[in-house]
Formats: structure tokens, sequence, C-alpha cells
């Protein structure tokens, strides 16, 4: 089940870029899927999904789990241990990729995380297409 699709969009804080390109430096069309409501009888190693296709809006070019992960994270409550992020890469919209986030370091409360990025699985991919039908014309590695 989807349970959120709209679009998230990343602040610009640079005083000199916001007259150019306006408040917001970029945004992202977010799907949040939870696979244990719409597959109760299975149980998945990571039951949340989160496809991330940056609009291309702005000028910031970037993927969405390195400038925006933490923040979707926190506004709807997901462990980033229970997520799969899956992600076009920017600029090469044929290539599907899943982040893996692998704990980086503390700084207090706040967790900062490295990101490795790998090709999606087939498995991954079939998982997805009744959610997310637009990405069924995407080859798989």
């Amino acid at each position: 089940m989807i349970f959120y699709d709209g679009t998230y969009r990343l602040r610009n804080t640079d005083e000199c870029c916001k007259r150019l390109v306006g408040k917001w430096s970029a945004c992202w069309r977010v799907r949040i899927i939870d696979l244990s409501m719409s597959q109760p009888e299975v149980t998945h190693l990571r039951p949340v999904v989160v496809v991330a296709t940056q609009t291309g809006e702005g000028i910031f070019k970037t993927t969405c789990a390195e400038s925006l992960g933490k923040k979707i994270c926190r506004d709807f409550n997901l462990d980033v241990r229970n997520i799969l992020w899956i992600e076009p890469l920017p600029g090469e919209a044929d290539k599907i990729c899943v982040a893996v986030f692998t704990p980086k370091f503390y700084f207090g409360h706040e967790k900062f995380y490295f990101i490795r990025w790998r090709p999606i699985l087939p498995n991954e991919l079939k998982m997805i297409l009744p959610f997310i039908p637009e990405l069924s014309g995407v080859p798989v590695p």
C-alpha cells in the first residue's frame, strides 16, 4: 500500500542561489510503500520501500537519499534499517539503484550514514511494479 505519494523539496539556504533559482534548490517525487500492509502474510526484511525520483527542478544534482533521507525518515518515523531506498540515478533514468545505509558516526543523538549504491535486483523491481507501473520499461542488470 502506498501511504505517501508527493513532492519533497530541499530548501535553498544560500542567499545568492535564492535570488537565482528561488527558495527551493531541488525537489523529488517521493513514494513510500508499506509492504507489510499490502502483503500481511509475508514477512519482509525491509517492509517499507521509499522510491524517490528527481523532478528536474532546481540546480542541485544529487540523490534524494543523501539530501533528504534523514528528513524523510524523521518525518514519517521510519527506521533506516527497515527501508529499501530506491532511486533512478540523476541524469540516468534507465538506471535504478538501491541505497545501502551504513552508520558512519554519531554526533550527539544525530546519526550520519555512508551510502553505497548498487543496481536494483530483479525481485526488488518486480516487488514494486504493482505500485509504480511506470518503471515497467526499466531494464534490470
